[in-house]
């Protein structure tokens, strides 16, 4: 029986995906690097650390990538409070639904932690949420589970106990790789991923109900 949910924050709370894209791209520019979209795709779900020190080692760039994770931060925070990030549709509905119905709910995202708490703050979602974590409290980003687990772990759940919604092919393998059920949302603005793993598809959040849930479970 599930007693715990966790949602993944960009592409499942937020539709941020397109917004990352464009300020990624624009970084990318400034830096002179050439990053096709394929490779782009490779790096969602994964940490902003992950993404600047894969692609330092990848493009040689001299820039540290604790440098340019801040300064990608800040212009996304901008971004937010100009509120040009939107929530996904429904997200704030099956998350108060959730909650109304006795489940544990947490969000375990790529993003930092204080990245996680400005968008939880700045949509009033903070009441809604037993516990927080952010990529920068685990030692590996997704695909590696260990930022699910440790999310399993605040709840005092055990993982088989636990539900993913997950939007990236990274999200999903961490996911199923911490013996949790998963559900794949996809999120046209996330652009194409596999999300084969996961135990059950949607394209609309309405379309997760808490009959769904038991089936599943």
């Amino acid at each position: 029986m599930i007693t715990t949910v966790i949602f993944d924050m960009d592409g499942v709370i937020v539709d941020s995906e397109p917004i990352h894209q464009a300020l990624e791209f624009e970084m990318f520019e400034e830096l002179g690097l050439v990053i096709s979209e394929e490779e782009h795709k490779t790096y969602v779900g994964s940490s902003s650390i992950d993404m600047w020190n894969r692609i330092r080692e990848k493009h040689h760039l001299k820039k540290a990538p604790e440098e340019l994770l801040l300064y990608g931060r800040a212009k996304y925070w901008d971004a937010l409070e100009r509120h040009r990030v939107p929530m996904v549709t429904g997200s704030k509905e099956l998350i108060v639904d959730f909650n109304d119905n006795g489940f544990i709910v947490q969000v375990a995202s790529s993003a930092t932690r204080p990245t996680v708490d400005k968008v939880i703050e700045h949509f009033q979602l903070q009441n809604y949420f037993a516990h927080r974590i952010g990529g920068n409290e685990v030692k590996k980003s997704k695909p590696n589970p260990e930022i699910f687990l440790r999310a399993a772990k605040q709840s005092n759940s055990h993982p088989e106990k636990c539900l993913v919604i997950e939007d990236s092919t990274n999200g999903v393998i961490a996911a199923k790789e911490a013996g949790m059920l998963c559900i794949g949302y996809v999120n046209p603005g996330t652009g194409k991923q596999d999300l084969s793993q996961a135990d059950l598809v949607i394209s609309r959040m309405n379309e997760i109900t808490i009959d769904v849930i038991r089936s599943i479970s």
